[in-house]
């Protein structure tokens, strides 16, 4: 793995991150060795050029160039307390790593990206247990957005929550077992996305982030669509790529990728 400044106090941060996700997504690190395993079976070369959308602290990035020391990344995101955490503990990676503040439900968002919001700049879009907050005509208009960022033969690859539809009584059972597998592993003394949070505002140089974060999303102000992932292939097909489907999955969490 990367080697991190000891010293940095958001460090810890971003390993608490990574560590309480797991209470929510019990294999998550087995998302990302089949993520990583389906693209570089894909994408064969070493010097990829990924866009890590909606990257949070940068999970993605920060697996992927140590795997592939010679691949570069391009990691978006709108909360600017993530972005800080993840720049602050990871930096860029001696240059392999950008980080950008854009939204998602800007319909302009690729401008922020400058150089690499040019069409056909990227051989890879990946996203992790982020898109499922995505409006569906939003979720739509990212998916156009990103295939018309890929290179021919590129590949998007989503690892999120995409359930059954609402109503079926498979999406009740997941939701419940996955409820389950949640309460166990905080009754064992994982750590829950609450108490992460409360580290993160007792941190005083985020404070100035927290305030720009909480005028993006007043208190009760945001909760994810969670579309399914039927209508996530669909999206995809519908932006142009040649292929789609789920790769993997567990429950409701699934891996689906679309082949540009």
């Amino acid at each position: 793995m990367t080697t991190l400044d000891q010293t940095n106090p958001r460090l810890d941060l971003f390993s608490r991150w990574d560590v309480q996700q797991t209470a929510y997504i019990a294999d998550r690190d087995r998302v990302y060795e089949v993520m990583f395993e389906v693209l570089t079976h894909l994408r064969p070369d070493e010097d990829l050029v990924v866009l890590d959308l909606a990257c949070g602290p940068g999970a993605i990035s920060s697996r992927l160039l140590d795997l592939l020391p010679k691949a570069r990344s391009v990691a978006v995101d709108v909360d600017p307390v993530l972005l800080a955490i993840g720049e602050g503990a990871m930096g860029d990676m001696d240059g392999r790593l950008r980080w950008v503040r854009a939204d998602l439900r800007d319909p302009d968002w690729t401008a922020a990206l400058g150089d690499d919001g040019a069409d056909g700049t990227f051989d890879a879009v990946l996203s992790s247990t982020a898109l499922h907050w995505l409006d569906p005509a939003v979720l739509v208009a990212t998916y156009r957005r990103a295939f018309q960022l890929l290179r021919p033969e590129g590949v998007l690859l989503n690892a999120d929550y995409l359930p059954h539809p609402p109503g079926s009584r498979l999406r009740a059972a997941c939701d419940a077992i996955a409820l389950d597998r949640r309460n166990h592993a905080l009754a064992g003394g994982a750590e829950s996305w609450e108490t992460w949070w409360e580290a993160v505002e007792a941190e005083p140089e985020l404070a100035d982030t927290l305030a720009r974060r909480a005028k993006l999303w007043p208190e009760g102000a945001r909760d994810w669509t969670g579309a399914s992932h039927r209508f996530n292939e669909a999206a995809l097909l519908d932006a142009g790529f040649a292929e789609a489907g789920v790769v993997w999955q567990d429950l409701q969490e699934r891996i689906i990728v679309g082949l540009r």
